[in-house]
């Protein structure tokens, strides 16, 4: 009985020690890999190829079991300057040393631009900033077996403004295989390599291999694009983003791409914007030379049709 629980306290305190050193060597591990970027960092700044920046933290907390990965306290601080971005908490998933995980998130909350930095913005302006922090969710999820991509990103300004997007990919094969070869290297590696001929041929024909097949875009206004036009108005270099509201009514009313019903949605979300979702489904995938190339003007010459072949559904308020 007695070696029978000895042993059972035994094989817990094994293995509550071997979740523990795991964790451990998972946070050395995330630590070395910011040691390595900013030492990287540091010397494209003597070569003159960006300012002299430093990524700093106040802890990391590390969960492989959960494939959960926490950096505390995060900040960007530039030579000379001091702090400029703060980060209260960095979250990340699917984190794999040497390749790309077919799923991840990556999750930033509040957001924020520093007091130095507010001191050499406009008043309004660093009033606003300083009322609204930045909360992102970018996760991404790859299927092999389909060839697709699924990307989503979603953007939080406190409680006033939140904007949800979902994109469907095909045709990333190529990316993906490019971007696993750039994970297995080390920084060093990674850089020499992406300024060469080969990298950048490579990433244009793997770009122009992809294709758009559906997505949504969501936008829900709580009161922060009122707040945010009269700060616009006050500056000379933004006036005109404050007045693009006119513009805006013009183009829908006149646009020949969409139908009535989708067009008096647009108007109402413009006139008074509270929510607006947006969402579409091609009928067949298309590439980006094939969506910039206007082709589809050729093909669909009425509303109705460009709405049946991009499934379009707007919703307003």
């Amino acid at each position: 009985m007695k070696k029978t629980l000895l042993f059972s306290v035994g094989a817990l305190l094994l293995a509550a020690g071997s979740y523990f050193y795991v964790n451990y060597q998972a946070e050395k591990l995330i630590a070395s890999q910011i040691d390595v970027l900013n030492t990287s960092y540091a010397e494209m700044a003597k070569q003159g190829l960006m300012p002299a920046v430093e990524l700093k933290y106040s802890g990391i907390r590390a969960n492989f079991w959960r494939d959960h990965y926490r950096l505390f306290g995060l900040q960007l601080k530039v030579a000379g300057v001091g702090a400029v971005a703060e980060v209260g908490r960095l979250s990340l998933r699917g984190f794999k040393p040497g390749q790309l995980s077919e799923q991840g998130q990556l999750r930033v909350q509040e957001l924020r631009l520093t007091d130095l930095v507010q001191l050499m913005l406009p008043p309004e302006a660093a009033q606003l900033l300083a009322e609204s922090p930045l909360w992102l969710d970018y996760r991404y999820q790859y299927l092999p077996a389909q060839d697709q991509l699924l990307l989503q990103q979603q953007l939080q300004i406190e409680q006033s403004l939140q904007l949800d997007i979902q994109l469907q990919l095909g045709g990333v094969q190529a990316l993906w295989q490019l971007g696993n070869e750039l994970a297995a290297m080390d920084v060093p590696a990674q850089q020499e390599f992406s300024q060469s001929e080969a990298y950048k041929s490579r990433l244009q024909q793997a770009f122009a291999s992809l294709t758009l097949q559906s997505g949504e875009f969501t936008l829900e206004n709580n009161g922060y694009l009122q707040k945010l036009q009269p700060v616009l108005a006050s500056q000379p270099a933004t006036a005109q983003l404050a007045a693009i509201k006119p513009q805006l009514e013009l183009y829908v009313q006149s646009t020949e791409l969409v139908t009535e019903r989708i067009r008096e949605n647009l108007l109402l979300f413009i006139s008074n914007p509270q929510r607006v979702k947006l969402s579409f489904n091609l009928q067949r995938p298309l590439t980006w030379q094939q969506l910039q190339s206007g082709e589809l003007a050729e093909e669909l010459t009425t509303p109705e049709q460009w709405v049946a072949f991009t499934g379009l559904l707007v919703e307003a308020n």
